[in-house]
């Protein structure tokens, strides 16, 4: 099958190019113009320059396509609200309204845990609950459920649309400080404390693998959920920081870090940069976003790796690439290792 993957340079694009290549596919990866081709130097895939945001050469990228997955988008909370929800709303609706039209067998789109929302206590949702993005009001949440109601509603139309929804994304390859820079941070001592909250910890080989299979064989207008290790942030930290050998930043009062993110959006504002935490942040790092994915276990026999190992994976891809210094013996040890 030749699939389509847009995000294809992304932490989570790579390696799903990288899983369906090893599994005998064609691939043709939508890549902006102005985007490195380093994550896939060497891989085999198909360039095919273009935009989420352009529908024609979206259109053109998929000629000859039997599959798609999508999974192109903003993937930070406290990103600008029009680049997030350009990316992550309209971008979807383009990508997959094109799929439709081209009459593609299969596709996966790639959402995400932050469209069920969070609770104050940990508690552990799954596909069936009901969710309180919307109201929450944190603008990645909403961009994401949005995106994901776009999906479905094509799916109604006849798309053969298969959601995955990835929680927080580690291992190896993030070459763009996406979701593995709250470790990279913690690691180099430049976190200066954190608010209590939870979520889930996912390795990116495996939900890589948890696309491949539900482009394969998820139900069409299903949605499957694939989460991993349902962790505290302070335990979060106390793994990160003793990994790493270094200790530990201390927890900061919700209020505090709420009040502070004000500022430095303030701050931001005046400057015209960008601030080092937002309001969106704090909240929802406050939040517990526990989740289970039973069903992907059930029908995609989706499988997650040790929490120590995607940590320490995360750590030595880092340290390979440059983007963090072995100051520690610990991290030298990861080094060598």
């Amino acid at each position: 099958m030749r699939v389509l993957v847009t995000g294809a340079t992304g932490l989570l694009g790579v390696a799903i190019v990288r899983e369906l290549l090893l599994r005998g596919d064609a691939v043709r990866a939508l890549v902006r113009p102005a985007s490195g081709l380093a994550g896939l130097d060497g891989l085999g895939a198909e360039i095919a320059r273009g935009d989420i945001l352009d529908a024609a050469s979206v259109r053109a990228a998929l000629a000859g396509c039997e599959g798609l997955v999508h999974a192109a988008g903003i993937p930070r909370i406290g990103a600008g609200a029009r680049e997030t929800f350009d990316a992550n709303v309209t971008g979807a609706e383009i990508v997959l309204g094109a799929a439709l039209e081209a009459g593609v067998a299969r596709a996966v789109l790639t959402s995400s845990t932050s469209v069920m929302g969070g609770t104050r206590e940990p508690l552990v949702q799954d596909e069936s609950t009901a969710g309180n993005a919307e109201a929450l009001g944190i603008g990645y949440f909403v961009s994401k459920l949005r995106g994901e109601r776009a999906g479905l509603a094509l799916a109604a139309r006849g798309l053969p649309l298969v959601v995955v929804r990835p929680s927080v994304v580690l291992g190896p390859g993030d070459t763009h400080g996406s979701s593995t820079s709250i470790v990279l941070a913690l690691a180099r001592r430049r976190l200066p404390g954190w608010v209590e909250g939870g979520t889930s910890f996912c390795d990116v080989r495996d939900v890589a693998r948890g696309h491949v299979e539900a482009l394969l064989r998820g139900r069409a207008g299903e949605v499957y959920v694939l989460g991993g290790h349902n962790r505290k942030v302070s335990e979060l930290v106390a793994h990160v920081a003793a990994a790493a050998g270094v200790p530990p930043p201390p927890r900061i009062p919700y209020p505090v870090a709420l009040g502070v993110a004000a500022l430095q959006e303030a701050r931001a504002k005046l400057t015209g940069g960008r601030p080092a935490t937002t309001r969106d942040l704090v909240r929802a790092a406050a939040l517990y976003t526990f989740v289970s994915s039973a069903r992907a276990e059930r029908e995609l026999g989706y499988a997650v790796r040790p929490f120590d190992e995607m940590v320490r994976d995360t750590l030595r891809f880092a340290l390979a690439t440059g983007r963090l210094r072995p100051g520690t013996p610990a991290l030298r040890a990861l080094a060598e290792g």
